[in-house]
């Protein structure tokens, strides 16, 4: 071992600091789409879908709608987006700006179009995703370690 080799190992290496508003972004966008799950979940059409009939024969207009609000809804990529953003504020890092610009310009054309609903809830994240990343460094680009 040389002098180079023990003076790297006798410094201990610094957690990375985690960012609170990534974070917070990404436990709000989870618990989001845990409520939208619990809220839409019970309902008729899981057994229809599950037996297949629908592949072949075109869905009754409840069960369309339902299907897309809820298996082939946002609730898969939104979980999946929000363990993404957490594990980038784990690092201490964010994501970048238009992330959450994106998800509130989708929430606000959403909310214009069907009114009042949950789509409200999501300006939450998305405005603790722009501000984490106005407010890191070079203007919202990852600080990973």
């Amino acid at each position: 071992m040389t002098t180079t080799d023990v003076q790297t190992a006798a410094v201990p290496t610094r957690p990375a600091r985690r960012d609170g508003l990534t974070l917070a972004a990404a436990v709000s966008l989870l618990v989001i789409t845990v409520l939208h799950t619990a809220v839409f979940a019970p309902h008729p059409w899981w057994q229809a879908w599950l037996a297949g009939p629908f592949r072949t024969d075109p869905l009754p207009a409840d069960a369309l709608v339902q299907f897309w609000g809820l298996p082939g809804g946002f609730v898969v990529p939104g979980a999946l987006l929000s363990l993404l953003i957490l594990a980038a504020g784990r690092r201490g890092s964010t994501v970048p700006g238009y992330v959450g610009w994106v998800l509130a310009l989708w929430a606000l054309v959403c909310l214009w179009i069907v009114g009042p609903s949950g789509f409200v809830l999501l300006l939450v994240p998305a405005t603790l995703l722009i501000l984490a990343a106005a407010r890191a460094p070079r203007g919202g680009a990852s600080n990973a370690r």
